[in-house]
């Protein structure tokens, strides 16, 4: 998935469902919900070393830990499991690696009869070599996208982000 969508979606969610919550934190803590994609520089081992449960849970820990704050660790928590939540869908990820090295796939759709399927699809993670990787990381929609965005948010929030 593009990482643009991996940060929208989870950030409008959050925003919407939590309109309270300080929304500096929110957007202060976005950038986690690209995070697990650094592995992509690194050939071979995209969506294993940086796509598991236990990122997920080792860095919000370690947010927490630093900050002191449960909203913060709540947030980040949010925004790795998101993450690793849409790629399940799209390719897979090492879901449990090192403890369980394989690659977990879920599979949903609906036909035009309305039948639901559900499938878990494993696969090896000699998987990951003949995984298609997207020539890109940003694409020059996505980085207009985002500036749009980023330039919103600040405008919205302005007061908020630069108190005097």
């Amino acid at each position: 998935m593009e990482p643009i969508l991996h940060v929208l979606i989870p950030l409008l969610i959050l925003l919407a469902l939590f309109p309270k919550l300080d929304k500096r934190l929110i957007i202060g803590l976005s950038f986690l919900a690209i995070f697990p994609d650094l592995d992509f520089f690194i050939p071979s081992i995209h969506r294993v070393i940086l796509h598991n449960i236990f990122i997920a849970i080792i860095i919000p820990s370690l947010i927490y830990l630093i900050s002191k704050n449960l909203k913060a660790f709540y947030i980040s928590l949010y925004y790795l499991i998101s993450h690793l939540i849409l790629d399940l869908t799209i390719g897979g990820v090492a879901l449990f690696y090192p403890i369980y090295q394989k690659l977990i796939e879920i599979k949903i759709s609906l036909s035009t009869h309305f039948v639901f399927t559900f499938n878990i699809i494993t696969y090896d993670l000699i998987k990951i070599s003949e995984y298609e990787e997207p020539h890109y990381f940003f694409t020059k929609i996505s980085i207009m996208v985002l500036l749009l965005l980023g330039i919103m948010l600040i405008i919205k929030y302005k007061d908020k982000i630069f108190k005097k």
